[in-house]
């Protein structure tokens, strides 16, 4: 019982707490509730940012992230969430930080470079560490 206790602690550590990706296509939509902004499009050339948490209850027990967009909180997710945010064309800064209890650093954040009518996929993961990272993920950016 000792070994396979020992193993275990030790396939934990080799593994860390990283997460799994979630296809925006299989996960389960934010609630209305969590939703606090640009989450209507504002114009006809509004691009599509649709962000996705990874799932994986090992990595912060399964805490959620807050989401902004240009410093201002939108949404909140899930592991296995996904939230679809409206915002006019130009550069935006998409940020995450992780909710709850979970170390792992402050908010973290990427520049886009949004185009007019554009749908961007950006995945939100933790690392080993559990520090959050966005991506922007595949596909690449297309018109929606």
């Amino acid at each position: 019982m000792r070994k396979l206790v020992v193993c275990a602690a030790l396939m934990l550590a080799l593994t860390g707490c990283e997460t799994s990706p979630v296809s925006p296509d299989a996960a389960k939509q934010v609630s209305q509730s969590n939703i606090y902004a640009f989450s209507r499009k504002s114009g006809p050339d509004d691009a599509r940012i649709v962000f996705t948490q990874d799932s994986g209850m090992a990595s912060c027990f399964g805490a959620g992230m807050s989401v902004y967009l240009d410093g201002k909180l939108a949404a909140e997710t899930g592991q296995g969430q996904s939230v679809k945010l409206y915002h006019a064309p130009g550069p935006a800064q998409l940020s995450i930080k992780n909710n709850a209890m979970c170390a792992g650093g402050g908010q973290v954040g990427l520049v886009l470079d949004l185009r007019p009518g554009y749908s961007y996929q950006v995945r939100g993961y933790r690392d080993m560490w559990d520090k959050p990272q966005p991506l922007l993920g595949d596909p690449a950016p297309f018109k929606y």
